[in-house]
């Protein structure tokens, strides 16, 4: 089974990269940060090579109080929460415009959807600004109001998984809550330690679960 590890800036999985060696099986893909450099870099190794799984690894923000700072969430569903259009104060999605669809899900792995007992699972929205004003927070979970990871990237995987049919992990280490903008608080070496560590984890848990397919 060939993996393709997919993150935004190599520090992101410098610690998967320290042991990279040991896993063979592995190539790792540097995006650059956001969607568009994620996509185009996605399409362009994809169309080059040929991949049985795609696993995305990096930090997030949470909406989620309940879990710490630097735990790591297995995101199974991403949106593309800001694809649509504006009617005055109304968001028309993509959806209802009628021009494709925002939310993708993992697809299937030999029949069956990619669960990792050992992490949390949630939802993800993908956006081009993370937000950091009380008022835009409020509007999105509005939209999403079953999201648990913001991220950059995510979705642009996860839609590159769908046209391609493979299946796709995405790990995401919380590095800091969706709030006003405070780094005091954040912690990205500890969510990039965890991430990667649920990384390894993964790879390592991955025979096993073949083997139960």
């Amino acid at each position: 089974m060939r993996i393709l590890i997919i993150a935004a800036t190599a520090f992101e999985i410098q610690p998967f990269l320290e042991v990279a060696a040991n896993y063979p099986n592995c190539d790792t893909l540097i995006t650059g940060v956001g969607m568009v450099a994620t996509a185009f870099e996605l399409g362009r190794v994809l169309y080059e090579n040929k991949y049985d799984l795609l696993i995305n690894v990096g930090i997030g923000g949470c909406f989620d109080r309940n879990l710490k700072i630097g735990a790591v969430v297995q995101v199974i569903a991403e949106s593309l929460v800001e694809l649509g259009a504006e009617d005055d104060l109304q968001f028309i999605p993509i959806e209802q415009l009628g021009y494709g669809k925002s939310t993708f899900e993992s697809s299937l792995l030999h029949g069956k959807k990619v669960s990792l007992p050992f992490l949390p699972q949630g939802y993800g929205i993908t956006v081009n600004k993370v937000h950091g004003n009380a008022d835009s927070i409020a509007k999105v979970q509005q939209l999403q109001p079953n999201s648990c990871i913001e991220s950059m990237e995510g979705a642009a995987v996860f839609f590159a998984a769908d046209k391609m049919k493979l299946p796709v992990i995405e790990l995401r280490g919380i590095s800091n809550y969706v709030e006003k903008r405070n780094r005091a608080t954040w912690n990205i070496p500890l969510a990039i330690m965890n991430s990667n560590k649920a990384l390894i984890q993964t790879l390592d848990f991955l025979p096993d679960l073949f083997s139960k397919i």
